[in-house]
């Protein structure tokens, strides 16, 4: 049995209109970050920001354990033809890949369970 969740949280819990809007979020401020973050003066660049502070390498580890865990996810759970190439890039560029991944996915679902999907999803 699911634990029960908080009702601001509760619509997050199956793919919708509220998922595809925290997807669309989490990739505008990632792409945004990436843009705008771009090196400034006096920046160190990532290989002495790693040597240099243990905060960043402790900060790195943890992107590649939860892109790790991001990949098995949806390695276990998907159900399309995304699901092992999403898993595999997102061992590699972390959420750039993730997340669009898990937007196809639910968005399939979305689909199939309104009738205009096609027969890509996986029914085991």
């Amino acid at each position: 049995m699911t634990p029960p969740l908080p009702a601001a949280l509760e619509s997050y819990r199956r793919p919708g209109p509220e998922r595809f809007q925290l997807y669309g979020v989490l990739m505008l401020l990632l792409v945004g970050t990436a843009v705008l973050g771009r090196g400034r003066p006096g920046d160190l660049g990532t290989r002495e920001t790693l040597r240099r502070s243990p905060f960043a390498r402790v900060m790195f580890m943890d992107i590649g354990a939860l892109s790790t865990l991001g990949a098995l996810y949806l390695l276990l759970n998907g159900r399309t033809a995304v699901r092992v190439p999403g898993a595999v890039a997102s061992l590699f560029v972390g959420s750039f890949a993730l997340l669009p991944a898990l937007t196809y996915e639910d968005w399939v679902k979305v689909q199939e369970k309104a009738g205009t999907g096609t027969e890509e999803y996986r029914r085991d």
